[in-house]
């Protein structure tokens, strides 16, 4: 059979197009998302029938939801031309098959022209693509020669996949040395049980012991309830002194390094003071010096004359005048200055609140503190929104637990009633009854004696048929059914009757006359029992979950609490550092620290003033000193000046002569004093300096202007340091210790915690179990409940125990036709495969074998055997597609199906890929084949192929080849 032409009405993206194909190779080619898996789902679709609704593969309905289906044209050997039309109509699609004579048919016809092949079918040995070769990688060698060995025999995929399905159903029954299989955990109940039962009837008939104990245990419970919650806060108050230990470290190294070189005494700018101050110094030495020689020249030549000195002093003072006005100006200046900013001083005071200004001129008003209260009132705020918002998680938790507890309520009504759950209890070992005697009455006409081991076989593979067949269409009444055959077989083979005759005949007709027709009631009851259990468990988990939840938003709402408390009293204690009653408003903050440095300003220039003021009346009262020792003190101080012109003016008529000597010497002597007081000056200043730096030498004062420096470094540092420890709690028993004694100890509480919560679990248990004994110890009938439920479990084991052998017996079943189907066809298949896989690797490999355990090898030229799993990727695809190719071979006469291939030889290198072609070529001329690719490099090497452009083909123009 070979696709002639493909005429889609609506599939997927693809409507009203036309697809021609040749009857050798074809290769579909495009580019990702151009709809070549949709083509290929076309043909499949078309062929064996849409998907159902429910179904996990895709239906490709048209988008614009248009006609949907479309026609594929055939040639076969057989029926000749065909044409196969599915549209929309049931759930598989409406199919039309139209003869070359021109006759019509319908599905029945269609499966003819199939051979009555479905699609698991036709897919497992015509169409394949590089998704099944791509998980080769994730492999061991027997899923990886299992895999080969499906693809080298037809039919065996739907077994494997059975087979896996009743090991691992098996396997979750019972292991051998298994914990959780449900009768690993069902044998272990059991025993505990037994134990249950022999304590039962060794159980102390005294009831106070237990009741004293309780007691105990309660006590007991609250210590260690106290002494758990005191671990935890030490454990949280370890971790964060662990958090904070390289701050302590580097703290202590600060102080250390801070001890050693600590030296805060020294000038501000003291070395460029200094160094001026010296040069000044060593300068106006110099010039003395000359002066006091021009000095002595000039005495020598000069008649010393009182009356000449006093001219000189007068004239002296006289061209002083206008430092004197500019003082007394200066004086009323600054008297002003000091009435505006005392002024303004009180004017900011008033805003603040504040009447005395010591504690705001003493405070810390810089952009830092500004920046670290504003954060503090900011972390306040949201705070009190973190507050608010975990509120409002508690009562959302709440409402929660009371829907949860109302829920819980009602299903509490719907629970099963006694005897419905007793109904259930007995149902397993009823359904195997009921099962058993159907299948007795069935076949006891066929089954005349016990050892017709033939009947028996048959019915097995009846029953595995039936199970392989509900679990392909998901029919899981005809697996039920499947499986109580096999157990019926099972029955046959192992001869195990517990009557024979009549008896047994009457015995089974009465319990199909009992039980039959109870199914689906049954199965009701029982699915109810599950989902009133699983709801059960849910609804306990939920209100544990949110009683887990409840306490963990309170903790958190205590701890923020607290934490905002703490800030509070901080905020609290810094503001009244600056003398405010309360904490100011976020939004007025940046207000007041301005006008506080408005005050502090204020304060500054108020004593500055005042200074000023002090030094200019102390410089007019030493001159009005000096003017009086010269003209005397008999007049008010304005006329000061007028009585020295006056006197200076009588004197000058007097003393002409010596003018210029005079006026000269003056000069001199002025330069002279003026160089003394400098110099006078210069030297207070640098001992001023070096007794502010606290030294005697220029040396000594350079070095301590480097340790000063270090201070000031070492300072900062430590102040950086402190801060990010003010928030640190420091516990005092652990205040010295290291960093693995901290860890140590918070090891050693963990410990302890863990330790005492496996304490106060097993107090718990302890307790309820005791409560329980002293309750069970006032009735009578614990014993009798005990042993009834130790019963139950009995039989829930040995129904367990009936679906384990089930399995392992069609385990078995499979595994026999397995070897038989490997026996008998894989040899035709194998030897197909060698030829092929050997043309492809060039000789490499010559041949493929089955160990005897079932594991494939590839056998090397040199006769080397290599496992599988050992080669490399593409040679493993190459292996799996000569055996894909041979069976498709092998099955030419009786299935001539087209073979669908989507790009599985992106793997191979150029040469081996250049083979794969020549041989797909050559198997070309019996078999169609259509390739789907979206790589470049296979249209450009497939010259022999018609190239099928999907990303050109248009609406109602059909595709372009190329």
């Amino acid at each position: 059979m070979k696709i002639k032409k493909l005429d889609i009405y609506g599939f997927g993206k693809h409507e009203n197009k036309t697809i021609d194909f040749s009857e050798n190779v074809n290769v579909i080619y495009g580019r990702n998302e151009a709809g070549k898996t949709t083509i290929q789902q076309f043909i499949l679709q078309i062929l064996f029938g849409f998907p159902q609704k429910n179904s996990t593969q895709l239906r490709y309905e048209p988008k614009s939801g248009g006609k949907y289906g479309g026609r594929i044209y055939i040639d076969d050997a057989i029926y000749g031309d065909c044409m196969i039309e599915r549209v929309r109509g049931k759930s598989s699609g409406e199919v039309t098959v139209q003869f070359e004579d021109g006759t019509q048919g319908g599905e029945e016809a269609l499966n003819t022209i199939v051979r009555q092949y479905d699609r698991a079918s036709f897919e497992s040995v015509f169409s394949f693509s590089v998704l099944q070769l791509q998980g080769f990688e994730k492999m061991d060698e027997t899923e990886l020669s299992r895999t080969l060995l499906a693809s080298g025999t037809t039919g065996i995929d739907s077994l494997m996949q059975l087979e896996k399905k009743m090991e691992k159903e098996a396997g979750d029954l019972f292991k051998k040395s298994g914990r959780v299989p449900e009768m690993n955990v069902l044998l272990q109940q059991l025993k505990e049980l037994e134990d249950d039962l022999k304590k039962e009837r060794d159980r102390l008939s005294s009831y106070s012991p237990k009741v004293r104990r309780i007691s105990e245990i309660e006590k007991q419970w609250v210590d260690g309830k106290k002494q758990h919650e005191q671990l935890r806060t030490d454990n949280r108050q370890l971790g964060a002194q662990l958090q904070s230990l390289p701050l302590y470290r580097r703290k202590k190294i600060l102080m250390d390094k801070l001890a050693d070189v600590h030296k805060d005494r020294f000038p501000a700018e003291g070395v460029r003071r200094y160094e001026t101050a010296h040069s000044r110094l060593t300068e106006t030495e110099v010039k003395l010096r000359g002066l006091k020689e021009e000095i002595r020249s000039i005495r020598d030549r000069l008649e010393k004359d009182d009356d000449v000195n006093r001219l000189s002093e007068m004239q002296r003072l006289l061209a002083r005048e206008p430092e004197w006005h500019e003082w007394h100006a200066g004086v009323n200046t600054l008297n002003d200055n000091l009435r505006q900013f005392t002024a303004k001083k009180l004017r900011l005071l008033d805003r603040l609140g504040l009447t005395e200004a010591e504690e705001i001129l003493a405070g810390d008003v810089s952009i830092h503190k500004e920046e670290q209260l504003y954060e503090h009132l900011q972390k306040l705020t949201e705070m009190d929104q973190q507050l608010g918002y975990v509120d409002r998680q508690l009562s959302e938790v709440e409402h929660e637990r009371k829907d949860l507890m109302l829920q819980q309520q009602a299903l509490q009504e719907k629970a099963p009633s006694p005897s419905e759950e007793k109904q259930i209890e007995e149902w397993p070992k009823n359904r195997g009854r009921l099962a058993e005697a159907r299948v007795y009455v069935n076949t006891r006409q066929k089954n005349a004696t016990s050892g017709n081991a033939m009947v028996a076989l048959l019915l097995l593979v009846a029953a595995i048929g039936t199970v392989v067949f509900g679990l392909t269409e998901k029919q899981w009444v005809v697996v039920i059914f499947g499986l109580f055959i096999a157990a019926g077989a099972a029955f046959l083979i192992t001869g195990k009757r517990n009557h024979t005759g009549g008896s047994m005949h009457e015995d089974m007709q009465r319990i199909i006359e009992e039980f039959g027709g109870k199914e689906q009631q049954m199965e009701r009851l029982v699915e109810n029992m599950h989902a009133y259990r699983s709801n059960q468990s849910r609804l306990r988990g939920s209100i544990a979950t949110n009683d887990r939840k409840m306490v963990q938003l309170e903790s958190e709402y205590e701890a923020i609490a607290r934490e905002k408390e703490v800030l509070e009293n901080k905020l609290q204690n810094l503001f009244l550092g600056y003398g405010l009653a309360k904490i100011p408003n976020t939004g007025i903050l940046h207000e007041f620290f301005g006008m506080a440095r408005s005050v502090q300003e204020t304060e500054r220039e108020l004593l500055h003033s005042q200074e000023q003021l002090r030094m200019l009346k102390n410089q007019i009262a030493a001159r009005t000193e000096k003017i009086e020792s010269v003209v005397g003190n008999d007049g008010p101080e304005h006329t000061l000046y007028e009585r020295l012109r006056a006197a200076y003016m009588t004197l000058r008529s007097t003393e002409q002569m010596q003018a210029g000597l005079s006026e000269r010497l003056e000069v001199i002597l002025v330069e002279k004093k003026e160089a003394d007081e400098l110099v006078a000056a210069y030297s207070k200043q640098i001992e001023e300096l070096f007794h502010e730096a606290g030294v005697q030498s220029e040396g000594h004062y350079y070095e301590a202007q480097k340790n000063v420096e270090r201070t000031l470094l070492l300072k900062s540092q430590l102040e950086d340091c402190e801060a990010q420890l003010a928030n640190v709690r420091i516990i005092d028993k652990f205040a010295d210790v290291t960093e693995e004694e901290l860890k140590i100890a918070m090891s050693d509480n963990d410990e302890q915690i863990v330790q005492l919560e496996k304490e106060l679990d097993l107090l718990i248990e302890e307790k309820s179990s005791l409560k329980a004994e002293t309750e069970k110890l006032l009735t009578d009938e614990v014993y009798q409940t005990k042993q009834q439920y130790f019963e139950m479990k009995k039989a829930e084991f040995a129904e367990l125990a009936d679906r384990w052998a089930v399995r392992q017996a069609i385990v078995q079943a499979i595994n026999g036709m397995m070897k038989e189907l490997k026996d008998r066809k894989l040899p035709e298949v194998l030897e197909q495969a060698e030829n092929l896989f050997s043309e492809l690797t060039a000789g490499v490999y010559v041949g493929l074998e089955i160990t005897e355990n079932g594991l494939f090898r590839a056998v090397a030229n040199d006769g080397t055997r290599y496992p599988i799993i050992e080669l490399s990727q593409a040679t493993k695809e190459q292996a799996y597609i000569s055996l894909r190719l041979s069976l498709a071979i092998a099955m030419e006469k009786t299935a001539p199906f087209p073979i669908l291939m989507d790009d599985p030889f992106v793997h191979f290198d150029g040469e081996r890929l250049q083979r794969m072609l020549t041989i797909v070529g050559q198997l070309s001329e019996k078999h169609q084949f259509i390739y789907m690719t979206c790589h470049d490099k296979i249209r450009e090497e497939w010259t022999t192929a018609r190239i099928i452009n999907v990303s050109a083909i248009g609406n109602d123009k059909g595709a372009i080849a190329t």
